[in-house]
Protein backbone atom coordinates (compact mmCIF):
# COMPACT_ATOMS: atom_id res chain seq x y z
CA UNK A 1 0.00 0.00 0.00
CA UNK A 2 1.30 3.79 -0.44
CA UNK A 3 1.40 4.74 2.67
CA UNK A 4 3.05 8.18 2.12
CA UNK A 5 -0.48 8.99 -0.51
CA UNK A 6 -2.26 7.73 2.87
CA UNK A 7 -0.33 10.03 4.60
CA UNK A 8 -0.98 13.09 2.97
CA UNK A 9 -4.92 12.11 2.80
CA UNK A 10 -4.49 12.13 6.77
CA UNK A 11 -3.19 15.55 6.39
CA UNK A 12 -5.83 17.29 4.13
CA UNK A 13 -8.26 15.16 6.94
CA UNK A 14 -6.52 17.05 10.06
CA UNK A 15 -6.87 20.52 7.87
CA UNK A 16 -10.28 19.27 6.94
CA UNK A 17 -10.39 19.30 3.34
CA UNK A 18 -10.50 15.90 2.40
CA UNK A 19 -14.10 14.22 1.25
CA UNK A 20 -15.16 11.17 1.25
CA UNK A 21 -17.86 9.57 -1.33
CA UNK A 22 -19.29 6.28 -0.28
CA UNK A 23 -20.36 3.57 -2.59
CA UNK A 24 -23.14 0.52 -2.71
CA UNK A 25 -20.73 -1.49 -2.31
CA UNK A 26 -19.11 -1.34 0.94
CA UNK A 27 -21.26 -2.73 3.48
CA UNK A 28 -21.30 -6.42 2.34
CA UNK A 29 -17.49 -8.55 2.28
CA UNK A 30 -18.24 -9.73 -1.00
CA UNK A 31 -18.98 -6.37 -2.62
CA UNK A 32 -22.43 -7.39 -3.53
CA UNK A 33 -24.23 -3.56 -3.72
CA UNK A 34 -26.96 -2.73 -1.29
CA UNK A 35 -29.15 -2.19 -4.08
CA UNK A 36 -28.65 -5.71 -5.53
CA UNK A 37 -29.50 -7.16 -1.52
CA UNK A 38 -32.55 -4.90 -1.79
CA UNK A 39 -33.76 -6.52 -5.10
CA UNK A 40 -33.76 -9.86 -3.57
CA UNK A 41 -35.79 -8.54 -0.65
CA UNK A 42 -38.23 -6.97 -2.57
CA UNK A 43 -38.34 -9.89 -4.95
CA UNK A 44 -39.06 -12.26 -2.18
CA UNK A 45 -41.98 -10.33 -0.53
CA UNK A 46 -43.47 -9.30 -4.19
CA UNK A 47 -42.06 -11.62 -7.02
CA UNK A 48 -41.80 -10.34 -10.67
CA UNK A 49 -43.96 -7.22 -9.43
CA UNK A 50 -40.54 -6.06 -9.42
CA UNK A 51 -37.79 -6.14 -11.87
CA UNK A 52 -34.22 -5.43 -11.42
CA UNK A 53 -31.56 -4.19 -13.64
CA UNK A 54 -28.14 -4.85 -11.88
CA UNK A 55 -25.91 -3.15 -14.71
CA UNK A 56 -27.25 -0.13 -13.65
CA UNK A 57 -28.83 -1.08 -9.93
CA UNK A 58 -32.06 0.32 -11.08
CA UNK A 59 -35.74 -1.34 -10.51
CA UNK A 60 -38.41 -1.21 -12.48
CA UNK A 61 -42.10 -1.55 -10.47
CA UNK A 62 -45.15 -3.25 -12.46
CA UNK A 63 -47.16 0.43 -11.15
CA UNK A 64 -47.14 3.20 -9.06
CA UNK A 65 -49.72 1.57 -7.44
CA UNK A 66 -47.25 -0.96 -6.78
CA UNK A 67 -44.54 1.75 -5.70
CA UNK A 68 -47.24 3.19 -2.94
CA UNK A 69 -47.68 -0.78 -1.88
CA UNK A 70 -44.10 -1.45 -1.21
CA UNK A 71 -43.04 1.37 0.82
CA UNK A 72 -42.98 0.22 4.05
CA UNK A 73 -40.87 -2.56 2.55
CA UNK A 74 -38.54 -0.67 1.34
CA UNK A 75 -37.98 1.44 4.93
CA UNK A 76 -38.36 -2.26 6.60
CA UNK A 77 -35.01 -3.12 4.24
CA UNK A 78 -33.22 -0.09 5.24
CA UNK A 79 -33.92 0.23 8.99
CA UNK A 80 -32.41 -3.76 9.53
CA UNK A 81 -28.96 -2.49 7.52
CA UNK A 82 -26.63 -2.62 10.98
CA UNK A 83 -22.85 -1.04 10.06
CA UNK A 84 -19.65 -3.07 9.62
CA UNK A 85 -16.31 -2.57 10.72
CA UNK A 86 -15.46 -0.43 8.01
CA UNK A 87 -18.29 1.83 9.07
CA UNK A 88 -17.32 2.33 12.64
CA UNK A 89 -14.05 2.87 11.47
CA UNK A 90 -15.21 5.62 9.06
CA UNK A 91 -17.42 7.19 11.68
CA UNK A 92 -14.27 7.72 13.83
CA UNK A 93 -12.10 9.39 10.94
CA UNK A 94 -13.17 13.27 11.25
CA UNK A 95 -13.71 13.54 7.50
CA UNK A 96 -15.47 17.01 7.16
CA UNK A 97 -17.86 16.15 4.61
CA UNK A 98 -19.07 12.49 3.82
CA UNK A 99 -21.15 11.75 0.66
CA UNK A 100 -23.60 8.83 0.70
CA UNK A 101 -24.53 7.65 -3.13
CA UNK A 102 -27.13 5.21 -1.13
CA UNK A 103 -30.45 6.31 0.78
CA UNK A 104 -29.34 4.37 3.70
CA UNK A 105 -28.64 5.89 7.27
CA UNK A 106 -26.41 2.32 8.15
CA UNK A 107 -23.10 5.82 8.74
CA UNK A 108 -25.67 7.66 10.79
CA UNK A 109 -26.28 3.89 12.87
CA UNK A 110 -22.38 3.61 13.13
CA UNK A 111 -22.04 7.72 14.56
CA UNK A 112 -24.20 6.98 17.00
CA UNK A 113 -23.54 3.79 18.02
CA UNK A 114 -20.16 5.32 19.20
CA UNK A 115 -21.69 8.26 20.30
CA UNK A 116 -20.68 10.85 17.90
CA UNK A 117 -21.97 14.74 16.73
CA UNK A 118 -22.84 14.91 13.23
CA UNK A 119 -24.66 17.20 10.77
CA UNK A 120 -26.94 15.28 8.16
CA UNK A 121 -28.83 16.29 5.27
CA UNK A 122 -30.11 14.82 1.93
CA UNK A 123 -30.77 15.98 -1.52
CA UNK A 124 -34.65 16.20 -2.20
CA UNK A 125 -35.34 16.07 -6.06
CA UNK A 126 -37.03 18.71 -7.62
CA UNK A 127 -37.13 21.25 -4.55
CA UNK A 128 -34.93 23.84 -3.66
CA UNK A 129 -32.04 23.06 -1.48
CA UNK A 130 -31.64 24.42 1.95
CA UNK A 131 -27.91 25.12 3.52
CA UNK A 132 -28.35 24.93 7.37
CA UNK A 133 -25.32 25.76 9.32
CA UNK A 134 -23.10 23.29 10.56
CA UNK A 135 -22.98 22.43 14.02
CA UNK A 136 -20.68 19.37 14.56
CA UNK A 137 -17.89 18.36 12.86
CA UNK A 138 -18.71 16.01 10.20
CA UNK A 139 -21.43 16.17 7.71
CA UNK A 140 -23.33 12.97 6.16
CA UNK A 141 -24.86 13.95 2.66
CA UNK A 142 -26.96 11.54 1.10
CA UNK A 143 -26.78 13.03 -2.47
CA UNK A 144 -29.37 10.62 -4.02
CA UNK A 145 -32.05 10.88 -1.25
CA UNK A 146 -33.25 9.55 2.14
CA UNK A 147 -35.30 6.36 2.53
CA UNK A 148 -37.43 7.81 5.02
CA UNK A 149 -38.43 10.29 2.84
CA UNK A 150 -39.68 8.04 -0.63
CA UNK A 151 -40.06 10.85 -2.89
CA UNK A 152 -36.46 11.82 -2.77
CA UNK A 153 -34.94 8.03 -3.49
CA UNK A 154 -33.24 7.32 -6.55
CA UNK A 155 -34.64 3.91 -7.32
CA UNK A 156 -36.23 3.65 -11.08
CA UNK A 157 -34.63 5.34 -14.39
CA UNK A 158 -37.64 7.76 -13.66
CA UNK A 159 -36.23 8.75 -10.60
CA UNK A 160 -33.26 8.83 -12.23
CA UNK A 161 -33.67 10.90 -15.39
CA UNK A 162 -35.97 13.70 -12.29
CA UNK A 163 -32.64 13.64 -10.23
CA UNK A 164 -30.43 14.52 -13.22
CA UNK A 165 -32.87 17.50 -14.35
CA UNK A 166 -33.26 18.45 -11.04
CA UNK A 167 -29.56 19.21 -10.72
CA UNK A 168 -28.65 20.30 -13.73
CA UNK A 169 -32.19 22.70 -13.72
CA UNK A 170 -33.13 25.07 -10.71
CA UNK A 171 -31.99 22.99 -7.60
CA UNK A 172 -28.51 22.49 -7.54
CA UNK A 173 -27.01 20.48 -4.78
CA UNK A 174 -26.88 22.16 -1.18
CA UNK A 175 -23.21 20.76 -0.51
CA UNK A 176 -21.16 23.64 -3.18
CA UNK A 177 -19.02 25.08 -0.56
CA UNK A 178 -17.67 21.62 1.21
CA UNK A 179 -16.94 20.21 -2.52
CA UNK A 180 -15.39 23.85 -3.25
CA UNK A 181 -13.48 23.57 0.13
CA UNK A 182 -12.24 20.05 -0.47
CA UNK A 183 -8.53 19.78 -2.27
CA UNK A 184 -9.00 15.64 -1.66
CA UNK A 185 -11.68 12.84 -2.77
CA UNK A 186 -11.24 9.56 -1.43
CA UNK A 187 -13.63 7.60 -3.22
CA UNK A 188 -14.26 4.19 -1.15
CA UNK A 189 -16.75 1.57 -1.94
CA UNK A 190 -17.41 1.67 -5.68
CA UNK A 191 -17.54 -0.25 -9.03
CA UNK A 192 -17.38 3.12 -11.20
CA UNK A 193 -19.34 1.29 -13.84
CA UNK A 194 -22.41 3.07 -13.90
CA UNK A 195 -22.88 5.73 -16.91
CA UNK A 196 -24.48 8.26 -14.79
CA UNK A 197 -21.96 7.97 -12.05
CA UNK A 198 -19.99 9.51 -14.64
CA UNK A 199 -22.24 12.22 -15.86
CA UNK A 200 -22.78 13.10 -11.90
CA UNK A 201 -19.36 13.49 -11.31
CA UNK A 202 -19.25 15.59 -14.41
CA UNK A 203 -21.79 18.01 -13.33
CA UNK A 204 -20.42 18.51 -9.70
CA UNK A 205 -17.16 19.44 -10.81
CA UNK A 206 -15.52 16.93 -8.51
CA UNK A 207 -12.00 16.87 -10.25
CA UNK A 208 -11.30 20.74 -10.50
CA UNK A 209 -8.17 21.31 -8.05
CA UNK A 210 -8.66 18.45 -6.35
CA UNK A 211 -6.46 14.89 -6.03
CA UNK A 212 -9.02 11.94 -5.95
CA UNK A 213 -8.24 8.73 -4.76
CA UNK A 214 -10.16 5.49 -4.62
CA UNK A 215 -9.12 1.88 -3.89
CA UNK A 216 -8.38 -0.59 -7.22
CA UNK A 217 -10.88 -2.01 -8.86
CA UNK A 218 -11.07 -4.82 -11.06
CA UNK A 219 -12.83 -3.12 -14.44
CA UNK A 220 -9.84 -2.09 -16.82
CA UNK A 221 -12.19 0.30 -18.78
CA UNK A 222 -13.66 1.63 -16.25
CA UNK A 223 -10.02 2.54 -14.66
CA UNK A 224 -8.49 3.46 -17.41
CA UNK A 225 -11.44 6.23 -18.28
CA UNK A 226 -11.78 7.50 -14.88
CA UNK A 227 -7.83 7.58 -14.49
CA UNK A 228 -7.53 9.91 -18.18
CA UNK A 229 -10.92 11.65 -17.16
CA UNK A 230 -11.05 12.50 -14.16
CA UNK A 231 -7.51 11.86 -12.99
CA UNK A 232 -8.42 9.35 -10.07
CA UNK A 233 -4.94 7.46 -8.76
CA UNK A 234 -6.29 3.77 -7.67
CA UNK A 235 -4.39 2.21 -5.28
CA UNK A 236 -2.95 -0.74 -6.72
CA UNK A 237 -4.19 -4.50 -4.98
CA UNK A 238 -5.39 -2.42 -2.00
CA UNK A 239 -8.96 -3.23 -0.88
CA UNK A 240 -11.76 -0.21 0.42
CA UNK A 241 -10.92 -2.29 4.04
CA UNK A 242 -7.44 -1.87 3.87
CA UNK A 243 -6.98 1.64 2.85
CA UNK A 244 -9.58 2.99 5.65
CA UNK A 245 -7.80 0.74 8.22
CA UNK A 246 -4.62 2.22 7.48
CA UNK A 247 -6.20 5.76 6.90
CA UNK A 248 -7.65 5.18 10.90
CA UNK A 249 -4.07 3.52 11.62
CA UNK A 250 -2.66 6.86 11.12
CA UNK A 251 -4.98 9.16 12.30
CA UNK A 252 -5.03 7.24 15.80
CA UNK A 253 -0.58 8.02 15.50
CA UNK A 254 -1.69 11.67 14.43
CA UNK A 255 -4.29 12.20 17.61
CA UNK A 256 -6.91 12.47 14.75
CA UNK A 257 -9.54 9.77 16.04
CA UNK A 258 -13.19 11.60 17.05
CA UNK A 259 -14.05 10.19 20.41
CA UNK A 260 -17.06 11.39 22.92
CA UNK A 261 -15.38 10.15 26.12
CA UNK A 262 -12.96 12.45 26.85
CA UNK A 263 -10.66 11.23 29.56
CA UNK A 264 -7.86 13.59 31.34
CA UNK A 265 -4.01 12.49 32.16
CA UNK A 266 -2.36 14.39 35.03
CA UNK A 267 1.09 13.57 35.01
CA UNK A 268 4.58 15.34 34.69
CA UNK A 269 6.46 15.71 31.89
CA UNK A 270 9.36 13.72 31.06
CA UNK A 271 11.25 10.53 32.05
CA UNK A 272 9.27 7.17 32.65
CA UNK A 273 5.94 9.02 33.57
CA UNK A 274 5.44 10.52 30.27
CA UNK A 275 6.69 7.15 28.14
CA UNK A 276 4.14 5.60 29.99
CA UNK A 277 1.54 8.46 29.36
CA UNK A 278 2.07 8.09 25.15
CA UNK A 279 2.07 4.24 25.03
CA UNK A 280 -1.84 4.94 27.16
CA UNK A 281 -2.75 7.29 24.83
CA UNK A 282 -2.35 4.69 21.78
CA UNK A 283 -3.48 2.72 23.39
CA UNK A 284 -6.64 4.37 24.44
CA UNK A 285 -7.91 5.88 20.82
CA UNK A 286 -7.47 2.18 19.39
CA UNK A 287 -10.18 1.71 22.03
CA UNK A 288 -12.25 5.01 21.40
CA UNK A 289 -11.12 7.09 24.07
CA UNK A 290 -9.67 10.37 23.64
CA UNK A 291 -6.90 11.08 26.00
CA UNK A 292 -6.81 14.63 27.13
CA UNK A 293 -3.37 15.89 27.35
CA UNK A 294 -1.89 19.57 28.30
CA UNK A 295 0.99 19.07 25.40
CA UNK A 296 -1.53 18.40 22.63
CA UNK A 297 -4.81 19.55 23.37
CA UNK A 298 -3.83 23.05 25.58
CA UNK A 299 -5.22 25.77 22.83
CA UNK A 300 -2.46 28.68 22.18
CA UNK A 301 -2.66 31.23 24.24
CA UNK A 302 -5.29 29.59 26.75
CA UNK A 303 -4.79 30.01 30.27
CA UNK A 304 -2.99 27.15 32.01
CA UNK A 305 -4.98 27.56 35.03
CA UNK A 306 -8.35 27.29 33.48
CA UNK A 307 -6.91 24.23 32.05
CA UNK A 308 -5.93 22.23 34.74
CA UNK A 309 -9.87 23.41 36.27
CA UNK A 310 -11.03 21.76 33.40
CA UNK A 311 -8.88 18.41 34.40
CA UNK A 312 -10.03 19.21 38.13
CA UNK A 313 -13.68 18.79 37.13
CA UNK A 314 -13.18 15.27 34.70
CA UNK A 315 -15.32 12.12 34.61
CA UNK A 316 -12.28 10.22 34.72
CA UNK A 317 -8.75 11.09 35.24
CA UNK A 318 -5.53 8.90 35.02
CA UNK A 319 -3.15 10.50 37.84
CA UNK A 320 0.72 9.15 36.77
CA UNK A 321 2.34 9.85 40.76
CA UNK A 322 6.29 9.62 40.45
CA UNK A 323 8.23 11.82 43.06
CA UNK A 324 8.62 14.82 40.00
CA UNK A 325 4.80 15.24 40.16
CA UNK A 326 4.46 15.16 43.91
CA UNK A 327 7.20 17.88 44.27
CA UNK A 328 5.76 19.87 41.15
CA UNK A 329 3.59 23.24 41.68
CA UNK A 330 1.37 22.58 38.52
CA UNK A 331 0.75 19.21 39.42
CA UNK A 332 -0.23 19.25 43.04
CA UNK A 333 -2.74 22.05 41.60
CA UNK A 334 -4.03 19.86 39.02
CA UNK A 335 -4.40 16.74 42.14
CA UNK A 336 -6.05 19.22 44.58
CA UNK A 337 -8.62 20.49 41.75
CA UNK A 338 -9.49 16.50 41.59
CA UNK A 339 -9.43 15.93 45.38
CA UNK A 340 -11.81 19.54 46.04
CA UNK A 341 -14.14 18.35 43.41
CA UNK A 342 -16.62 15.84 44.21
CA UNK A 343 -16.22 11.53 44.46
CA UNK A 344 -12.72 12.19 44.16
CA UNK A 345 -11.96 8.47 44.63
CA UNK A 346 -14.32 7.44 41.93
CA UNK A 347 -13.09 9.63 39.27
CA UNK A 348 -9.28 9.27 39.84
CA UNK A 349 -7.44 6.52 38.38
CA UNK A 350 -4.18 6.36 39.95
CA UNK A 351 -0.77 4.75 38.18
CA UNK A 352 2.18 5.06 41.02
CA UNK A 353 5.51 4.82 39.79
CA UNK A 354 7.86 3.17 42.16
CA UNK A 355 10.10 6.72 42.94
CA UNK A 356 7.06 8.15 44.43
CA UNK A 357 7.15 5.53 47.31
CA UNK A 358 3.69 7.10 48.18
CA UNK A 359 3.27 3.94 50.73
CA UNK A 360 6.09 4.65 52.93
CA UNK A 361 5.23 6.50 56.12
CA UNK A 362 8.98 8.04 56.17
CA UNK A 363 8.62 9.01 52.30
CA UNK A 364 5.34 10.68 52.50
CA UNK A 365 6.61 12.69 55.84
CA UNK A 366 9.50 13.90 53.88
CA UNK A 367 7.66 15.07 51.06
CA UNK A 368 5.02 17.13 53.71
CA UNK A 369 8.37 18.64 54.97
CA UNK A 370 9.43 19.61 51.64
CA UNK A 371 6.35 21.84 50.73
CA UNK A 372 6.73 23.07 54.33
CA UNK A 373 10.12 24.37 53.48
CA UNK A 374 8.66 26.06 50.17
CA UNK A 375 6.03 27.45 52.01
CA UNK A 376 7.77 28.76 54.73
CA UNK A 377 9.88 30.71 52.05
CA UNK A 378 7.25 32.20 50.85
CA UNK A 379 6.36 33.51 53.89
CA UNK A 380 9.44 35.01 54.54
CA UNK A 381 9.50 36.94 51.45
CA UNK A 382 5.88 38.16 52.82
CA UNK A 383 7.40 39.05 55.86
CA UNK A 384 10.84 40.95 53.92
CA UNK A 385 8.66 42.61 50.91
CA UNK A 386 5.17 43.37 53.16
CA UNK A 387 2.02 43.60 50.35
CA UNK A 388 3.99 43.67 47.29
CA UNK A 389 4.69 40.57 47.36
CA UNK A 390 1.46 39.04 47.80
CA UNK A 391 0.77 40.64 45.06
CA UNK A 392 3.46 38.42 43.19
CA UNK A 393 3.67 35.63 45.00
CA UNK A 394 0.08 35.12 47.16
CA UNK A 395 -1.00 32.71 44.93
CA UNK A 396 1.16 30.35 44.50
CA UNK A 397 1.75 30.83 48.51
CA UNK A 398 -1.88 29.86 48.88
CA UNK A 399 -1.20 26.77 47.12
CA UNK A 400 1.71 25.72 48.98
CA UNK A 401 -0.72 25.99 51.96
CA UNK A 402 -3.23 23.78 50.71
CA UNK A 403 -0.87 21.61 49.45
CA UNK A 404 0.38 21.37 53.18
CA UNK A 405 -3.24 21.60 54.84
CA UNK A 406 -4.22 18.67 52.83
CA UNK A 407 -1.14 16.19 52.53
CA UNK A 408 -2.45 13.89 54.51
CA UNK A 409 -5.91 13.14 53.96
CA UNK A 410 -5.24 13.11 50.05
CA UNK A 411 -2.54 10.80 50.85
CA UNK A 412 -4.06 8.39 52.27
CA UNK A 413 -6.95 7.92 50.31
CA UNK A 414 -4.16 7.54 47.13
CA UNK A 415 -2.94 4.83 49.37
CA UNK A 416 -5.93 2.72 50.01
CA UNK A 417 -7.03 3.14 46.51
CA UNK A 418 -6.07 -0.44 44.76
CA UNK A 419 -3.36 1.03 41.82
CA UNK A 420 -1.44 -1.73 39.74
CA UNK A 421 1.97 -1.33 39.13
CA UNK A 422 3.13 0.44 35.66
CA UNK A 423 4.60 -2.45 34.36
CA UNK A 424 1.37 -4.84 34.73
CA UNK A 425 -0.66 -1.98 32.99
CA UNK A 426 1.97 -1.92 30.18
CA UNK A 427 2.26 -5.74 29.53
CA UNK A 428 -1.55 -6.06 30.10
CA UNK A 429 -2.64 -3.30 27.34
CA UNK A 430 -4.11 -1.04 30.60
CA UNK A 431 -6.35 -3.40 30.20
CA UNK A 432 -7.98 -3.14 33.57
CA UNK A 433 -7.74 0.80 33.29
CA UNK A 434 -9.42 0.57 30.31
CA UNK A 435 -12.12 -1.21 32.02
CA UNK A 436 -12.15 1.36 34.94
CA UNK A 437 -12.51 4.57 32.50
CA UNK A 438 -15.54 2.91 30.85
CA UNK A 439 -17.52 2.45 33.67
CA UNK A 440 -16.69 5.81 34.90
CA UNK A 441 -17.50 7.92 31.83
Amino acid sequence: MEKETISRIVKRIAEDKCLVILGPELLYENGESINSKLAKFLQEKIGDQVKYYPDDEMFKFASSHTTVLIEDDIQDFYDQLEPNDIYRKIAEIPFSTIINTSPDKTLNKAFKEKNLKFDYDHYRKGESQKVSPRAHKTLIYNIFGDYTDINSIVLTFDNLFDYLFSIMGDFELNIKTELRHATSVLFIGFNFDKWYFKLLLRLIKINENKLLHSHDITQENSKSFYSEEFKVAFFGKSSAAEIISEIHSQAIEKGLIISNSEIYVSYAWGGESEEIVNKMDVILQKNNLKLTRDKRDLAYQERISLFMDRIGKGKGIVVVISEKYLKSPYCMYELLEIYHNRDFEKRVIPIVLQDANIFDSESLLTYQDYWNGEKNKLDQKIKENGGDAIAVIGAEYMLYKRVVDNWGALMNILKDLNSLSPEIHLNTDFEALIKSIKEKI
